[in-house]
């Protein structure tokens, strides 16, 4: 005798309740934040990338803003780890893994432009200073921040950069943010320039400079 089979068909799960949902939204909001820039960011825009109801999203997010700020501490989380994995790479003394660090500064803004302005830009955030969701962010922006320092006085420590760590750390940040500002937005047309060779031209001119001693 032949056993019956059941036809009836697996239990449904709920649309939302899929794994790490949080998570998944926040790789769908970078997606749509890298094609078409942080206007386009909304919970049912990323409710529809990440194949969710509608509805889905306010499970972890209650506002636009709360998403715009999980997605720049995740960029900021990404951001730090790009530093820490280029100085890992080169290797070699602390002045030799800060210009490393710098390189890969500028190569993750040439890269990620719009997550990069995201992150740079406060404005673009939705002006949200204050919750959970801001204080989040703002830890993982001094993380980030922390990465370089660190480099930088480790450098100081070894002898090869002169000055105390947080203005040598200003200085660098300086040339380094000031070029991936004028690769991602100008006003300086560097469209016919190789990002990364101008890139290693900038850092290497840093690091001398930061090398020798700083004028009284």
């Amino acid at each position: 005798m032949s056993r019956s089979r059941s036809t009836a068909s697996p239990p449904k799960r709920d649309r939302y309740h899929h794994g790490d949902l949080r998570r998944s939204l926040i790789v769908a909001g970078r997606e749509v934040l890298a094609e078409r820039g942080v206007e386009a960011l909304g919970l049912r825009e990323v409710a529809r990338r990440a194949k969710v109801s509608q509805a889905a999203p306010y499970h972890h997010f209650a506002s636009k803003a709360e998403l715009v700020s999980a997605i720049a501490q995740d960029g900021f989380d990404d951001f730090a780890e790009a530093l820490r994995a280029a100085a890992d790479a080169v290797g070699g003394g602390a002045l030799q893994r800060l210009t490393g660090m710098g390189l890969a500064y500028v190569r993750f803004a040439v890269g990620n432009p719009n997550l990069f302005r995201l992150l740079f830009r406060p404005e673009l955030r939705g002006g949200m200073r204050e919750g959970p969701a801001a204080e989040a962010m703002a830890r993982a922006g001094s993380a980030a921040y922390q990465v370089f320092l660190d480099a930088v006085t480790a450098a100081v420590e070894e002898g090869s950069v002169q000055g105390s760590a947080e203005d040598v750390a200003v200085a660098a940040l300086s040339i380094v943010h000031g070029l991936s500002t004028l690769l991602v937005d100008g006003p300086v047309d560097l469209s016919q320039r190789s990002p990364d060779k101008l890139a290693r031209v900038v850092v290497y001119a840093l690091g001398g400079g930061i090398n020798s001693r700083p004028m009284s």
